[in-house]
């Protein structure tokens, strides 16, 4: 059924108060933060006027919306649940003096004690958050800590992710597609697709167990779910076997030669004819106007990895794919790759 106008209007409010509430929670941290926000007079291009990212916000909520009324998915509007997850607040901000401690001191190695086995790269604490990404602590408020980050536009950007998704299986028995979510994390993404195509053959990756066990929680009642421990670089999976991969701001997060390695392993499982659909921050020269942001971003947030990702020629790291398309979603870019389909002798 097309959306009615109450809909459209209740998904306006809600989407203004999400906003606001996690605006709020991204100007407490800042203001908790502030001798550390000094680096923002030093970047190499200027940052962005809060006129240019209200007007970026409105364009990111204005094409949400149009998927909607397309009939790609339900409007969002699940009140309940969106009070649910606001209940991680009280957590977020007593976490908020450890992360600023972590912050004016550069302490990003806590997390090396953790993670005994897994790569020496993910052993620390990404973002100054607690944990990093291996404790149950960190797992129960990161969702939390990215909305509030992106002022409440995460959700959005994420829903944005599927598009391509849709256009894929247009025609095709979801019964029969394989999708593989690779940094899984939450499993907030995976959730949103299962509960459009309860039928897809799906696999939750991530190298973190807490995080993997907080999105089997999510997906208890989802069928046909494989959860997987195991690194983007090395996924045990076999050649030529998944319809859909998908990764959500996993590869900005990879040193370079490991990210090469990761980009290998999703052409090898993917399947002729299949697609890798790529989601992360967006590049220098994406958004002109963000490229400021871009600048800080690293060394404001103990993201060691993310400024040689941020100048990557994507094209050439996932060739042989084809690169079909770009879509700028605020702050996010989604690309989407083929592999070409074998030749017929």
């Amino acid at each position: 059924m097309p959306a009615s106008r109450t809909q459209q209007l209740a998904f306006a409010g809600l989407q203004t108060a999400r906003v606001a509430f996690y605006g709020v929670h991204y100007l407490a941290a800042r203001l908790a933060a502030r001798d550390s926000f000094g680096v923002l007079q030093k970047t190499e291009h200027p940052v962005p006027s809060l006129t240019a990212m209200a007007r970026a916000m409105a364009e990111l909520f204005a094409q949400d919306w149009r998927n909607v009324e397309a009939g790609l998915y339900p409007a969002p509007l699940n009140i309940l649940k969106e009070a649910r997850r606001a209940m991680a607040s009280v957590d977020y901000l007593r976490d908020i003096p450890k992360v600023v401690k972590r912050q004016q001191s550069h302490g990003h190695s806590e997390a090396l004690a953790k993670g005994e086995g897994k790569p020496r790269y993910y052993r620390q604490n990404f973002h100054y958050q607690t944990d990093g990404y291996l404790s149950a602590d960190s797992a129960k408020i990161y969702d939390f800590q990215v909305e509030a980050l992106f002022a409440g536009t995460a959700e959005a950007m994420r829903r944005r992710v599927y598009v391509p998704i849709a256009d894929f299986l247009e025609g095709r028995d979801p019964a029969k597609t394989s999708l593989i979510d690779i940094g899984a994390g939450t499993g907030r993404f995976l959730s949103f697709v299962k509960s459009l195509h309860p039928e897809l053959k799906a696999t939750a990756l991530d190298l973190s167990e807490p995080y993997l066990a907080r999105a089997q929680r999510a997906l208890r009642h989802a069928k046909g779910v494989a959860f997987l421990e195991a690194a983007a670089e090395k996924m045990p999976l076999k050649d030529n076997s998944v319809d859909i991969a998908v990764s959500i701001y996993l590869f900005h997060e990879l040193p370079p030669k490991v990210r090469a390695a990761a980009a290998k392993e999703i052409i090898r499982v993917l399947k002729p004819g299949g697609i890798f659909i790529l989601a992360d921050t967006i590049q220098y020269g994406d958004a002109p106007e963000f490229d400021g942001l871009i600048d800080v971003f690293p060394e404001l947030l103990h993201e060691p990895y993310y400024k040689t990702y941020a100048q990557t020629d994507l094209a050439k790291l996932f060739a042989p794919l084809k690169h079909n398309n770009d879509d700028i979603a605020y702050l996010t870019k989604i690309s989407v790759f083929e592999k070409p389909k074998r030749k017929r002798a």
